[in-house]
């Protein structure tokens, strides 16, 4: 593989771990490879731009022209008004597609980049019955039962700082995104085992919800910080940039 293909590899999300570990190695390494990718990466970004530049012009053209029908109380044909009400349709609603079209699509970058955090604190073939009941909250949790699994967790009389955590999972997991987000946030300020992670899956919550400046502040501090999913974050990071 050559350097182009290496470079479009990494823009189309398609290389190997062992293409990906080359990749990083020239861009530390290699000056002239590293100027090469610099150069596509601002190609793509005002290829982006201009595209954005003439859809929102068209869109603006549409709108005016239906609004001067409108002024001028011109009657129009069943026809016109079922394409001025697409039109409008697509002004109104079009710009959640839009994003989609041309930029990312923040939905999908959340589905090819989300895996539910496993269990790596609590062995579940342990019997003992002093944590009965964290057993059964992580029995629940591996079940999938997610719902059964924060009904044990909350009533832990004295949790373990990993607990919040993995709650916050389960409220990901339940597509309760506020809960999670607290949950994410209250385990990095109190500075448990799970800081890097938790920065992961709150980037990869802001951007279910569409907001990729908090998505990308999130992967900033984990790339700051921590080395957990590393090559991940800096990929997603580079293509919401």
């Amino acid at each position: 593989m050559n350097n182009e293909d290496l470079i479009q590899g990494y823009f189309s999300n398609s290389l190997t771990p062992n293409q990906e570990q080359l990749f990083e190695s020239l861009l530390a390494e290699d000056a002239d490879f590293k100027a090469q990718f610099e150069f596509e990466k601002d190609l793509k970004r005002v290829i982006k731009e201009e595209e954005s530049e003439v859809l929102k012009a068209k869109l603006q053209t549409f709108e005016t022209a239906l609004k001067h029908q409108a002024d001028a109380e011109v009657k129009t044909s069943w026809f016109n008004w079922k394409m001025a009400a697409a039109v409008l349709l697509f002004l109104s609603a079009g710009w959640f597609g839009y994003d989609a079209f041309f930029g990312v699509n923040t939905v999908e970058l959340y589905a090819s980049n989300y895996n539910p955090y496993p269990n790596t604190v609590y062995p579940i073939t342990r019997s003992d019955t002093l944590n009965a009941i964290e057993r059964q909250a992580f029995v629940a949790y591996e079940a999938k039962e997610y719902e059964n699994a924060i009904a044990a967790f909350n009533t832990l009389s004295n949790p373990e700082n990993y607990i919040s955590f993995y709650k916050a999972q389960a409220y990901l997991e339940l597509n309760e995104l506020d809960k999670a987000k607290e949950l994410f946030k209250k385990n990095i300020k109190e500075v448990s085992n799970f800081i890097a992670e938790s920065h992961w899956y709150l980037a990869l919550i802001y951007l279910k919800e569409g907001d990729k400046i908090q998505s990308k502040k999130e992967l900033k501090l984990l790339l700051e910080k921590h080395n957990y999913k590393r090559t991940e974050a800096k990929k997603l990071l580079n293509t919401l940039s």
